[in-house]
C-alpha cells in the first residue's frame, strides 16, 4: 500500500473513531440519572395522562437512516466515488449524533418532568401523607415542605423515574431536525438549488424533510411527552447541527460545485477507469481556482 493510499486510510479511520466516541458517550449519558428537582402534586404542567409515543425512537431512527442512506446513495449513482458517499453519510451521522449528544447532556443537568410525570409517577398516597405530618412545624395547608415531594412517593419503576425526567430539550426533536436539516441541504446542494434557474420544484422537494421534522416535533406535545419549551429548544439545537455540520463537509448552495463535497487532496475521488479519474482531477481543479 503506498504512503497516499494510508493516508486515505487513516483519514477514514480518524472521522470513524470520532464518531464512535461521540455514540459511546451518546450512550452513557442516555443511563445517566438526571438531576431530581422536587415538584407540587397540583401541578397541572406534569398533570397530563400518559398516552405513549405516536413515534417511538427506535423506529424512526431506523426509518430516517434508511431514507437518508438511499437518497445520498440515489444522488451519487452517476458520479460515484467512496470519497463523496463517505463524506456525505459522515455528516449525515455526526449531525445527528452530535445533536442528540449535546440534548442528552441538558437532560440530565436540567431533570425536568414530562406533561404526564404524575400519572406515570403512580402516587403513593400513604407515603405522601407520612411526609405530610413530618412537617408539624407549622398548621398551614400551605407551608412549603408540605407541599414539595421527590420520587420516593412514586410507585413506578426507578428506569421509568429517570426516563420522565428527561423532557427539556425533547430528544426526538433534537434527533428529527438535525437529520432533515442536513438531508434537506444536502438535497438542495445537490440538486443546485441557487442556480438563478427558480424551478418551484426545487424548493417543494427541499421542504420535504421539515414536513416531517415538524409533524415529528409537534407529536411530542399532542402525547403530552414534552412542553413546547422542549420540542422549541431541541428543534433548534436539531437545527443549528444540522446547519454547521453541514457546511463543513459541503461548500456554498451558491457554490457552483455545492453537490461535491470539500476534497482533503487529490485522488481521494479515485475511480476505476482513466476517463473517471480524469473527470475527478478536472473538478478538483475548478474548485481550487473557483
Amino acid at each position: 500500500m503506498s504512503d497516499e493510499q494510508n493516508k486515505k486510510s487513516n483519514h477514514f479511520l480518524i472521522d470513524w473513531v470520532t464518531l464512535i466516541i461521540a455514540i459511546v458517550l451518546l450512550g452513557i449519558t442516555a443511563y445517566v440519572p438526571p438531576f431530581e428537582r422536587q415538584f407540587k402534586l397540583d401541578d397541572i404542567t406534569i398533570s397530563h395522562p400518559h398516552k405513549g409515543d405516536t413515534f417511538k425512537m427506535g423506529p424512526l431512527v431506523g426509518v430516517s437512516s434508511l431514507v437518508i442512506i438511499i437518497i445520498i446513495a440515489g444522488f451519487n449513482i452517476k458520479k460515484f466515488t467512496r470519497y463523496n458517499f463517505h463524506q456525505a453519510l459522515m455528516g449525515a451521522l455526526f449531525a445527528i449524533t452530535i445533536s442528540t449528544l449535546f440534548a442528552h447532556v441538558i437532560k440530565m443537568f436540567v431533570g425536568r418532568y414530562r406533561p404526564d410525570f404524575i400519572d406515570v409517577c403512580d402516587v403513593d398516597f400513604e407515603k405522601v401523607q407520612e411526609l405530610y405530618n413530618k412537617y408539624n412545624v407549622s398548621s398551614s395547608i400551605s407551608y412549603g415542605p408540605r407541599n414539595l415531594y421527590n420520587t420516593t412517593i412514586c410507585r413506578t419503576s426507578k428506569k421509568d423515574l429517570n426516563e420522565e425526567r428527561r423532557s427539556f430539550p425533547s430528544g426526538h426533536s433534537s434527533y428529527i431536525f438535525s437529520a432533515m436539516t442536513y438531508l434537506s441541504l444536502f438535497i438542495a446542494g445537490q440538486i443546485n438549488l441557487m442556480d438563478k434557474k427558480s424551478y418551484i420544484w426545487k424548493y417543494f422537494v427541499i421542504s420535504l424533510p421539515y414536513f416531517v421534522a415538524i409533524t415529528v416535533a409537534l407529536s411530542r406535545v399532542f402525547d403530552y411527552r414534552h412542553h413546547w419549551e422542549d420540542v422549541t429548544v431541541g428543534s433548534l439545537l436539531g437545527f443549528v447541527f444540522g446547519v454547521l455540520t453541514y457546511f463543513y463537509y459541503f461548500p456554498s448552495l451558491y457554490s457552483e460545485h455545492s453537490d461535491i463535497p470539500y476534497q482533503r487532496h487529490h485522488g481521494y475521488c479515485r475511480k476505476d477507469s482513466q476517463e473517471d479519474n480524469e473527470e475527478n482531477n478536472r473538478i478538483l481543479n475548478n474548485i481550487e481556482m473557483s
